[in-house]
């Protein structure tokens, strides 16, 4: 009989927000596979669980895989840990559930913490299209030539960035692009989580020389908003493909169109009467 493998969503620094579900999974579990024992090892602890412990990070080996393998294959139960938040996010997760569906194991992904919607949903920009891209290059003309390619990008961006180099990225994005709204996250569900939002410079201003904490920073898509409050002038009265995206997911989703339009009038700072009207001629 073929095992069960659990992806299990751990806090991304607020232990209060791990799930019952989550502590059930840990506790059943046969073995534990994670990114850092260490870190994994001082959450079991904290739950008073003592469980086996495999480390699984993007440098896995084939033993690695092996042992996960002979595990479900043997009908017990593994769990995945990253080091925080959603498994499979940024992580090699993916890699170990495509393993498990292969073999023919049971695969179950269990609902959690997730630094990526937290902060696109807490930066207060567009959330109807959003794309997600993982950490920045540590270089800076790879990283000054990705930044040129995401300001383009017509929804929401997130990306994570280093204490350590956050005042470099900002720097780059100052002069890259330099009324573009962003909002950036520091220290997200902890004691000193903290948001500075408005163009690069008003950021760069803001943060100071704070340099402590991991960071999310979410860019406004190149048809949003340029900066808070103001409306994009580079809107021509034609409906972008990330728009007709957007109301085509409402309208499938039950919501009539002139309820879709509402939000994305006050995103592209136009009437919604004439939104409506430029949807329904489409």
């Amino acid at each position: 009989m073929a095992g069960h493998l659990i992806l299990v969503p751990t806090p991304i620094g607020n232990l209060g927000d791990l799930t019952d579900r989550a502590k059930e999974a840990l506790a059943e579990a046969d073995l534990v596979a994670c990114e850092d024992t260490r870190r994994t090892g001082g959450l079991l602890k904290h739950l008073g669980l003592d469980k086996p412990l495999l480390r699984f990070d993007d440098h896995a080996g084939a033993a690695a895989y092996e042992r996960i393998g002979m595990e479900l294959a043997s009908g017990r139960i593994v769990a995945y840990c990253s080091d925080a938040g959603m498994p499979g996010i940024n992580d090699p997760g993916f890699e170990i559930a495509r393993a498990a569906r292969a073999a023919g194991a049971q695969v179950t992904v269990l609902p959690g913490a997730s630094a990526v919607l937290l902060a696109v949903v807490a930066s207060g920009l567009p959330s109807h299209a959003f794309s997600f891209w993982g950490y920045l290059p540590t270089r800076g003309e790879p990283r000054r030539t990705l930044l040129k390619k995401l300001g383009a990008e017509e929804e929401t961006v997130v990306v994570f960035e280093t204490p350590h180099r956050i005042h470099e990225t900002l720097a780059d994005l100052a002069e890259l692009l330099p009324d573009r709204e962003i909002a950036l996250g520091r220290e997200l569900t902890k004691l000193h989580e903290t948001w500075y939002r408005g163009t690069p410079a008003q950021v760069v201003e803001q943060l100071g020389s704070e340099d402590r904490g991991e960071m999310v920073l979410v860019l406004a898509g190149a048809g949003a908003k340029r900066v808070v409050g103001e409306v994009d002038a580079a809107f021509d009265g034609t409906l972008p493909d990330w728009a007709k995206t957007y109301l085509a997911a409402a309208r499938e989703g039950g919501m009539t169109l002139r309820e879709a339009v509402k939000p994305l009038a006050k995103h592209l700072g136009v009437q919604a009467s004439e939104l409506y009207r430029m949807a329904s001629e489409l």
